[in-house]
């Protein structure tokens, strides 16, 4: 399987507290089958907390750890970002990451309210060729009131990576139920564990969210969310249907 999205840089964002603690993420990520993992710290903290050069040097160390254990996962670097009038510029300049230095760029909508300049922002990133991938979707309240919305951006080009907590009811029932109505319609392409803890909740949980996945749409399709079309926004080879 291949992670997107993963909090495993230590003391950066709400993720873990020290290496030892992203060490054990990334054992534990691996053990469940995960052979690719993206740090994607959160881009606010990073550039107002430290900077990008300070994650980069983390993962390496961090590379380093997965080396001397003989681990089979493979570490790279992105980023969540936050949504922004100045988004655009955040790329720019390098203060926002894509994907491992692909087109693939995590972006995370407003979690409340529906700002005047969402769409022509994600609009904005399509023209400078980059492609919004939708962080956990289900969690957005302008997609809650209006999933005709998600699948309105999914036209426009953008991809939609829900978390794999949110079909097991780690977010409550009412986002477990709409998660899975958007597995079923159609309307998700990634499942990532947005992981930020080893174990219990916000653990690197992918594996779960596969089997939660594949009850609902098949193991070929839920293979496809975990496997393929993640492997290919890593690689930077994703086609847009």
């Amino acid at each position: 399987m291949y992670d997107i999205h993963a909090h495993i840089l230590p003391q950066i964002d709400d993720g873990p507290r020290s290496r030892n603690e992203s060490l054990a993420m990334i054992i534990e990520a691996s053990r469940t089958g995960v052979k690719t993992l993206i740090a994607t710290p959160h881009m606010k903290d990073v550039n107002e907390k430290t900077s990008v050069k300070h994650v980069e040097s983390l993962l390496q160390l961090l590379k380093q750890d997965v080396k001397d254990l003989n681990l089979n996962i493979t570490l790279k670097i992105g980023m969540e970002n936050h949504l922004a009038s100045d988004s655009p510029d955040m790329f720019a300049t390098g203060k926002s990451l894509t994907i491992n230095s692909t087109k693939f760029a995590l972006i995370e909508l407003p979690f409340f309210g529906y700002p005047n300049y969402v769409d022509d922002t994600l609009y904005q990133l399509i023209k400078n060729g980059i492609v919004p991938v939708l962080a956990h979707p289900e969690r957005i309240e302008l997609i809650q009131n209006n999933p005709a919305k998600l699948e309105a951006f999914l036209d426009k080009g953008m991809i939609a990576q829900i978390t794999s907590g949110s079909l097991i009811g780690q977010f409550g029932q009412e986002v477990k139920s709409f998660t899975e109505m958007l597995v079923a319609t159609g309307l998700v392409h990634v499942i990532g564990s947005d992981c930020h803890r080893p174990f219990g909740r916000r653990a690197p949980d992918l594996h779960i969210g596969f089997k939660a996945a594949a009850r609902l749409v098949g193991e070929l399709k839920a293979k496809a969310m975990v496997y393929d079309n993640p492997k290919s926004i890593i690689n930077g080879t994703y086609k847009i249907c």
